[in-house]
């Protein structure tokens, strides 16, 4: 199998690691992709950007009331 951030996986398709990444594991090493867009633009003064781990993906939200969300473009990584 193939040890990913300590956890060990069998050989074959990795649909989601417990860190939001697609994997293909075989004897040779493996190959990961990630299951998250980064956000690249957004206002930084008014909002942050939080890790939603559920999804496997980035929540853009105001600073001052974190329910609210804010525009922000995103892009594959």
């Amino acid at each position: 199998g193939c040890m990913v951030n300590g956890k060990l996986y069998p050989f074959g398709r990795i649909e989601r690691t417990e860190d939001c990444f697609s994997c293909d594991c075989y004897e040779g090493g493996m190959e990961c992709c990630s299951l998250f867009h980064t956000p690249v633009a957004y206002d930084e003064k008014k909002c942050k950007v939080v890790f939603n781990k559920k999804r496997c993906d980035y929540d853009v939200v105001q600073k001052g009331d974190p329910s609210k969300e804010c525009f922000a473009l995103y892009a594959r990584v």
